[in-house]
C-alpha cells in the first residue's frame, strides 16, 4: 500500500478502467478530511455504504462473517454502489476519522445501538452490534429500529483481526 496524498480521492465516483483512465494504483491509499481510502476494485457487485473486506491485490468483496476470516484482514466502506469489476475509493477509517456530520456511513441490521461495536453479520455488507467478529476501530453513531444506514467514527484503520 502506499500512500498518495488526498488528490485523486473521490469517493463518489466509479471507475472502469477502459474509458476512465484510473486516478490511482490499486491499494493506493489517500486521505481527506474523514479520514483515509483505499482505491480498490470491485470483486463482485458492491452496494452502496457495504462494508467490505479487502484482499491483498486490492480486491473489494462484501464483507460477512464466512469471508471476514481473521490475520489483519483490512476492512473498508464503500460510500458509492460499484458493479464487478469496477474501481472505486473506500473509506477505511483512520484516527479520528468519520464522525457527526461528515456523511460516512455503512449498512446496519435492525436494533443497532449507538456507539456498540459493530461487527460482521451473515449478509453481504451488513455490520451489527450482536455478532461474534468484531469489526475494529470503529462504531456507528445512531441508533437504529429497523436496519439502514448508521454514520460512522473511526479510531483508527478499520480492520478484523
Amino acid at each position: 500500500m502506499s500512500q498518495v496524498g488526498s488528490f485523486g480521492v473521490n469517493p463518489k465516483k466509479v471507475w472502469d478502467g477502459t474509458s476512465i483512465p484510473l486516478p490511482a494504483r490499486v491499494g493506493s491509499i489517500g486521505s481527506a478530511p474523514e479520514g483515509d481510502y483505499m482505491f480498490v476494485q470491485a470483486d463482485g457487485a458492491v452496494a452502496q455504504y457495504a462494508f467490505v473486506k479487502i484482499s491483498d491485490d486490492g480486491q473489494a468483496d462484501e464483507l460477512t462473517t464466512t469471508n471476514a476470516g481473521s490475520n489483519n484482514l483490512q476492512v473498508g466502506v464503500a460510500q458509492i454502489a460499484a458493479a464487478d469489476n469496477e474501481y472505486l475509493w473506500v473509506w477505511i477509517g483512520g484516527p479520528g476519522g468519520g464522525g457527526v456530520g461528515t456523511g460516512i456511513r455503512g449498512k446496519a441490521a435492525a436494533s443497532y445501538a449507538a456507539d456498540a461495536n459493530l461487527n460482521t453479520t451473515a449478509t453481504d455488507g451488513v455490520a451489527d452490534d450482536a455478532s461474534t467478529t468484531r469489526i475494529q476501530n470503529v462504531v456507528g453513531l445512531t441508533t437504529l429500529v429497523g436496519a439502514g444506514t448508521v454514520e460512522l467514527k473511526s479510531t483508527g484503520h478499520l480492520k478484523v483481526n
